[in-house]
């Protein structure tokens, strides 16, 4: 059985790596296939699967590295600037509260500024903020409070960085979108690649080599039992570690 595209990639990998190994084993070995022109086109299989299987490492990679680094760096800078964000819009409701007489948040005055209290504009993500920012910022306008240009102006130093930020969030997970199909785009061609290669391979070893066919092309399910790289052993005379 071999591997599908809906496989993890970095296991069609490994296994494309064994398989294009073993067809250069068995092309290597004269007495498994004495003529040396099959065992050129041999060498032409493997060399297929593993070019087939490097395109898909570049993708596998190039996404995973993305990802894990680069949209973090993104998605980390929106939530810093979240934070901020909140942190004014509580100044901003307390500061209202306080300048009103009765100093409670059901006053109309309060209301008007906040109608579904300041909890409504601390909870959304910065995905969010710009639009609710800009809100905000015209009930401000439009209330009577006595020092609301001082807390328009607030709103003012940190709204142009609201929408850029909501805005890099969301390219950079349209780029993962587009990485993730070059991924799959690949994947299908290691799997495409070796079903056509396996083929080619059963009839450049004819029909006596069927065995040495299944062993090339082994079942995928079982790609697990691939041997791991062996771990490094300590050096028995490095000096001792730890404090």
């Amino acid at each position: 059985m071999l591997p599908t595209v809906n496989a993890d990639s970095l296991k069609i990998i490994r296994y494309a790596g064994e398989v294009s190994g073993r067809i250069q084993g068995i092309a290597a070995i004269n007495n498994l296939v004495p003529d040396a022109d099959r065992r050129a086109d041999l060498v032409k299989s493997s060399t297929a699967i593993i070019t087939s299987a490097q395109s898909l490492r570049t993708a596998y990679f190039t996404r995973i590295q993305f990802e894990e680094l680069d949209y973090r760096i993104v998605f980390g800078k929106g939530k810093g600037i979240d934070r901020g964000f909140d942190g004014i819009i509580s100044a901003i409701s307390e500061n209202v509260r306080t300048s009103l007489p009765d100093r409670t948040t059901q006053n109309p005055d309060y209301r008007a500024v906040f109608p579904k209290g300041a909890e409504a504009y601390t909870s959304p993500t910065i995905r969010e903020d710009h639009q609710i920012g800009d809100e905000l910022r015209n009930n401000l306008a439009a209330s009577n409070l006595p020092d609301k240009t001082q807390l328009i102006a607030l709103l003012d130093d940190i709204n142009p960085t609201l929408e850029p930020a909501a805005n890099a969030l969301t390219d950079g997970e349209e780029q993962i979108k587009n990485l993730f199909q070059n991924e799959m785009n690949a994947r299908k061609t290691v799997v495409d690649t070796l079903w056509e290669q396996r083929k080619i391979v059963e009839t450049i070893l004819g029909r006596g080599g069927k065995t040495l066919a299944r062993f090339v092309f082994f079942d995928f399910r079982k790609s697990g039992d691939i041997e791991a790289s062996p771990a490094p052993q300590p050096d028995p005379n490095a000096p001792p570690t730890g404090g």
